[in-house]
């Protein structure tokens, strides 16, 4: 029997491992309000040696866009990517595709001055 990985798991941001910042409130597993300096980070995300390229955020934002800032550290340093959820009134599904990322990371989603998101969840695909 293998266990699921955690990486590949629909997973809420309420249940992030840590969340800190200037402005959010938790509601339930959804983390609404998202504004100023908010991160939200999730560890022992281990991707494998076939790693992700795909990202699947649920959210909504009032916003033209709202820019998602991914943070990945792991044993081979630090990498950034950068995601454009657009507007949305009601929480949606949006896929969003990534440069390859593999092995065991700390993933945090990062929200700069300027941003207005509520995040219902993610979900890593291959």
């Amino acid at each position: 029997f293998a266990k699921p990985e955690r990486a590949f798991m629909q997973i809420a941001a309420g249940d992030a491992d840590q969340i800190y910042g200037d402005s959010y409130q938790v509601k339930g597993k959804a983390v609404e309000g998202i504004g100023n300096n908010v991160t939200l980070e999730f560890a022992g995300m281990n991707f494998g040696p076939g790693g992700a390229g795909r990202l699947v955020v649920y959210g909504r934002t009032p916003l033209e866009k709202n820019t998602i800032h991914l943070l990945f550290r792991g044993e081979e340093g630090e990498s950034r990517q950068i995601i454009e959820f657009p507007h949305t009134e009601e929480y949606e599904e949006r896929l969003f595709t990534l440069e390859r990322i593999t092995g065991e990371q700390k993933v945090s989603f990062v929200f700069l001055p300027g941003s207005n998101f509520d995040f219902g969840w993610f979900r890593f695909e291959r």
